[in-house]
């Protein structure tokens, strides 16, 4: 098999691990002796173990490994965390060769790891595997170096923009396969952040729904300003989830202590909570995916700030009219030369519904 194949092998390691691996990096790898794959393995969730531990698990014998070739999708890790450096346990099974997608930014490891295999007499090779593997370490690096996570905001609308009636009614707009590929969005994003209109309107549960990935379902933000939300909501009655409150700091309420749910206090910004600070808030939490599912003034507070990566909007093949709620509020643009700027990067029919993905140019 081809080196070129190797790296593509590792690299669907790596997408196997996405959404799941808070608040580790998803990484990918595989382990490969005298031309054929041994063992493959990506990180596990909550990032625990990682990657190369993961695949050097799966070899029974160990010495099989000896003089063996490994193929990570990112720099191992050199520093002391929840598990073991990587590095120490690649060196002490004596391994012969490290391929590496790309040397890891953060700078507990940057390069370390590159140096301790190189003097202990392993060959490191560091080669970008593709541009989607650098894409998805770029996604970890801007959100732990530059606060900045990677966010998805999700839109289901009639075909001309109606989110809902002006009675609030929206289900159901689209399909059942669209809201099926929706569930899935949520399995891939390690959180989602909502405002108190939706939750008092629809009183979702905002979990993922598909058989067998039920457990992938991502922590929630709220932005709760006033701390109006009765806690008989369903998406406070799933006690193995985290939930985080934003609230403004100028409310003085009493806060009870809850197991599952934290709040946190955050300036507050023409009687709005200051998203920008929230979306920094979550990224220092180690959140690097986010799913947005608010209605349109969260979309449009998003798309103010330029804070919106990628649009996946799901159509209805079905018209409204302008007794609907539009699915973004106003952004205040008065000339052309001001509309938020998005690349179709993708666009299909779902029995009858489209979906367009659109990422920020």
């Amino acid at each position: 098999m081809s080196e070129r194949n190797y790296f593509k092998i590792a690299e669907r390691m790596a997408f196997r691990a996405v959404g799941t691996t808070y608040p580790n990096p998803p990484v990918g790898a595989i382990i490969v002796k005298n031309d054929s794959i041994i063992s493959r393995g990506w990180t596990q969730p909550k990032g625990i173990p990682h990657a190369e531990i993961h695949a050097i698990n799966q070899v029974k014998n160990k010495k099989d490994i000896q003089g063996a070739h490994l193929y990570c999708t990112l720099e191992p890790c050199s520093h002391e965390g929840k598990t073991s450096p990587c590095v120490n346990k690649i060196i002490d099974l004596k391994f012969s060769k490290v391929f590496i997608s790309q040397v890891d930014k953060n700078p507990l490891v940057n390069c370390r790891s590159v140096k301790k295999l190189k003097s202990a007499g392993i060959r490191v090779v560091i080669k970008n595997f593709s541009d989607r593997v650098k894409e998805l370490n770029d996604i970890f690096f801007n959100s732990l170096i530059g606060n900045k996570p990677y966010i998805s905001l999700k839109i289901a609308s009639t075909a001309d923009g109606k989110i809902a009636t002006n009675s609030f009614k929206s289900k159901w707009i689209t399909n059942s396969t669209s809201r099926m590929i929706g569930h899935k969005l949520r399995s891939l994003n390690e959180c989602m952040i909502i405002g108190t209109g939706t939750i008092r309107k629809d009183d979702p549960r905002l979990d993922c729904r598909l058989d067998g990935l039920s457990n992938r379902s991502p922590a929630i933000f709220i932005l709760d300003r006033n701390l109006d939300l009765k806690k008989g909501l369903k998406v406070f009655s799933q006690k193995n989830r985290k939930i985080y409150i934003f609230y403004s700091d100028k409310i003085k309420k009493r806060i009870p202590k809850l197991k599952n749910i934290e709040h946190i206090k955050t300036r507050e910004v023409n009687k709005e909570i200051d998203i920008k600070t929230a979306i920094k808030k979550i990224s220092s939490l180690g959140y690097t995916r986010i799913l947005v599912e608010g209605g349109a003034t969260l979309s449009a507070s998003l798309l103010k700030e330029n804070l919106i990566d990628e649009i996946y909007w799901f159509r209805a093949s079905k018209i409204m009219g302008n007794s609907g709620i539009n699915a973004i509020s106003n952004l205040n643009i008065d000339e052309i030369y001001h509309l938020k700027k998005f690349n179709l990067t993708n666009s299909k029919i779902i029995d009858g519904d489209q979906l367009s993905v659109y990422r920020r140019k």
